[in-house]
């Protein structure tokens, strides 16, 4: 991501927080939409354009029928002021959550009890302004996906109701272990921002492509502030994290890797972000959704209950108790912690053969109630336990100071 992107976004996001809207969660869901609105709006002319030149348009129904066409980001990003603001409110997010549900469901899932939350004319006006000027249909992958990135790294100091972000040292240390491959179904129970998610499909890319390189765990930007080559950086880093990075280009089946990614959250709030990180990773038709893992009245359909995964990570909030009666009757422990539920709810959703990493509080390990000691004998005669791996002090600051510890399982 080059320097002159990267100062739009700071610019948008200093906006936003001067403009009050200075949750960070909030504003990168806030960007979202409106990242969201002109992909719609570019994807429209990309299919206006081989209708053109085909005499059809290959099957894809325009997503704005001359009806609707107001409703396009090219149409109303010339308004401003109250009127900006009203029409994106009442007349275009109401048209994405509900004229498109049959034709574009997705699209309509995405904008499902979604609110305009800038409510400063003057500050959407700059923001549009600035997104105007990004021509997303042009920009690599990685680009797009480095767009995202960066505006997730707002999450690093913030947290919405227990929801933090797991840091990517973590997460890609994790993924290397598991070794996830195309044609593996990939899910995370808790899914959050998709960082799991994107970082196992950029691991697989980087297996199917010709000239993969290999980048610091920090990002390129990482290297260009300090005006380093990566040689360079390992000499005065010796134990310099890195992972390998690729476009993928002997990939024999993109849709395939597609539809292999699952993931759930309880917010809807955080499965929005993690759908716009997923599209702009070009991932448009991951299977995520709104549900409560844990809970028999959580969402969860009879496939999804039956389902089971071949590569599962999960790095889930572990906080509280559940009521008795909520929870999923089919979870192989009779525990109320929610530590011990989602980790049941992993063993329950492994494949035979499959395997899995999950970050779990120490206190799982040594917990000595009737609860802790069943689950663990489960875990050490029904699975394949294959590491635990102790995790240094304050590695998960500023993310979560209170999980230190990690396992590899894999089902028998």
């Amino acid at each position: 991501m080059d320097s002159e992107i990267r100062r739009k976004l700071k610019h948008i996001t200093d906006t936003l927080w001067a403009g009050g809207v200075t949750n960070p969660v909030t504003y990168i869901e806030q960007i979202s939409y409106l990242i969201y609105l002109k992909l719609l709006d570019e994807e429209e002319a990309n299919r206006e354009l081989r209708a053109r030149l085909t005499g059809n348009n290959g099957n894809a129904k325009l997503l704005f029928p001359q009806q609707a066409e107001r409703y396009r980001w090219s149409k109303w990003r010339f308004k401003s002021g109250t009127e900006l603001r009203d029409f994106l409110r009442d007349e275009v997010f109401p048209y994405m959550a509900n004229s498109l549900l049959k034709d574009e469901p997705k699209v309509a899932e995405y904008f499902r009890d979604a609110v305009l939350e800038i409510n400063d004319p003057n500050v959407l006006k700059l923001v549009v302004d600035e997104l105007d000027t990004l021509d997303f249909l042009k920009m690599g992958q990685d680009v797009k996906g480095d767009i995202f990135e960066y505006l997730l790294t707002h999450l690093g100091q913030s947290a919405l109701n227990g929801q933090f972000r797991t840091p990517r040292q973590i997460r890609a240390f994790m993924v290397e272990m598991v070794d996830p491959d195309l044609g593996d179904t990939i899910c995370d129970l808790a899914c959050g921002t998709a960082g799991f998610l994107i970082d196992s499909i950029e691991y697989i890319l980087a297996k199917y492509s010709e000239n993969p390189i290999e980048v610091p765990i920090y990002g390129e930007d990482w290297l260009e502030k300090r005006g380093l080559t990566l040689a360079q950086a390992k000499q005065q880093i010796p134990n310099l994290q890195t992972y390998r990075k690729g476009n993928g280009d002997r990939l024999p089946d993109w849709k395939l890797l597609e539809e292999s990614i699952y993931g759930f959250d309880v917010s809807r709030q955080m499965m929005r972000i993690s759908m716009m990180n997923l599209v702009l990773h070009g991932i448009r038709n991951a299977k995520l959704k709104v549900a409560n893992v844990l809970s028999d009245m959580g969402g969860l359909t009879e496939d999804d209950l039956r389902r089971r995964y071949k590569v599962m990570f999960d790095n889930p909030p572990f906080a509280g108790t559940l009521p008795k009666d909520s929870i999923r009757a089919d979870l192989p422990t009779n525990s109320k912690k929610s530590e011990l539920l989602f980790l049941a709810a992993i063993m329950k959703s492994l494949v035979a053969g499959g395997k899995c990493a999950v970050v779990v509080p120490e206190g799982l390990l040594f917990g000595s109630t009737g609860a802790h000691v069943d689950l663990r004998k489960k875990l050490v005669t029904e699975f394949d336990l294959l590491a635990v791996v102790s995790l240094p002090a304050g590695v998960f600051k500023p993310y979560r100071t209170h999980l230190t510890s990690k396992k590899v399982l894999q089902a028998s």
